[in-house]
């Protein structure tokens, strides 16, 4: 099946401004006819998912917990460790769900301003401790595409104070170089948080997972709902596990091929793109808001910040005839091209 089958209507607004994949992969279509009639009838049972996400991470299964996407595993995290006005230390800007997730636990906030670095070690350390609960770690990071190394969230996770955790939020990890994952969950104090949102393409579906030690685990299973997936969720997460790298492949290679042409596009377009591993690229520029309202009259959405508002943050959309469609208008936007529209630049 060709992405043809399952393309937008030419009337409806491209979202890329939520780092959605912005179609679904063509051997996970079908399945949709093919959900069991029972899961429509029974409560979900994922299991069988949590033990294939397992034999995945070569980790016992009593060690992975699925979730109402990392959404929710956020959530189990910050009211487990948070609880009582305890603190999370984390850079901004960064995933709003962080913060507000601390915040609706009981927890405080501790803030490091930074734009380069997910995880920068001198200014995490001097916020650690007797109250600090959570570090987390976005690698790559959202909203600046930026990644941590595995050896940088070991050290951190090394001196953090007993009963606190590294929380280390790999959404977008199958965008990047390295995978950490698996170093991540030698050590105790780490928990790692993993989705099949993005490169997977199911966030419909809301498939999150964590993984870290067994007592940790057992302790977020029981903060939460026991069935946070519906059964058709289950059923349709585990055939795509099946398939496996088929799904993500040709997807996440289309991804970086156009990340490094977006990045350059960007610069020629007098912006200041971020070096990105992930499937967005944020770029810093005076004239975003207008470049965000060039892209909208276009037909495609991008995601401006209410509180930073020279960022503007574009997903990639794996998808060649829609990424011309940007470029057109980046070229439209650029400084010589602007110059003479209508004898004026745009603003």
């Amino acid at each position: 099946m060709s992405h043809a089958a399952v393309k937008v209507r030419a009337d409806e607004l491209l979202r890329l401004d939520h780092n959605e994949r912005l179609f679904p992969a063509p051997e996970l279509v079908p399945l949709l006819a093919r959900v069991p009639a029972t899961a429509l009838t029974r409560y979900p049972d994922a299991e069988g998912l949590e033990r294939r996400l397992a034999r995945r991470w070569d980790v016992g299964a009593d060690r992975v917990l699925v979730t109402g996407g990392a959404d929710d595993a956020i959530d189990r995290i910050c009211r487990r460790w948070l609880a009582g006005g305890r603190e999370m230390v984390t850079v901004v800007p960064t995933f709003q769900m962080m913060p507000a997730c601390a915040r609706l636990a009981g927890g405080r906030v501790r803030e490091i301003p930074a734009l380069d670095d997910p995880a920068p070690l001198e200014p995490t350390l001097d916020r650690l401790g007797e109250r600090t609960g959570l570090v987390t770690v976005i690698s790559p990071h959202n909203p600046t595409g930026r990644v941590a190394s595995a050896a940088r969230m070991l050290e951190i996770a090394g001196r953090l104070p007993n009963g606190a955790m590294l929380l280390a939020d790999l959404a977008y990890v199958e965008f990047a170089d390295r995978d950490p994952t698996a170093a991540l969950l030698e050590r105790d104090n780490i928990l790692v948080v993993r989705t099949l949102s993005k490169a997977w393409g199911l966030a419909g579906l809301r498939v999150g997972y964590v993984m870290g030690s067994r007592t940790a685990i057992a302790e977020l299973r029981a903060s939460g709902s026991p069935f946070p997936l519906s059964s058709p969720s289950v059923w349709l997460a585990e055939r795509a596990l099946e398939l496996g790298d088929r799904v993500t492949a040709d997807y996440v290679a289309a991804v970086r091929s156009e990340r490094d042409r977006l990045y350059a596009a960007l610069g020629k377009a007098g912006t200041a793109p971020f070096a990105s591993e992930a499937n967005f690229i944020l770029a810093s520029t005076e004239r975003a808001a207008a470049l965000e309202r060039r892209f909208r009259r276009s037909g495609i959405a991008v995601r401006l910040f209410a509180d930073r508002r020279n960022l503007v943050r574009i997903t990639l959309p794996g998808d060649e005839g829609v990424f011309q469609r940007l470029l057109s208008v980046l070229a439209a936007d650029s400084p010589a091209a602007a110059s003479t529209i209508n004898g004026r630049g745009v603003r």
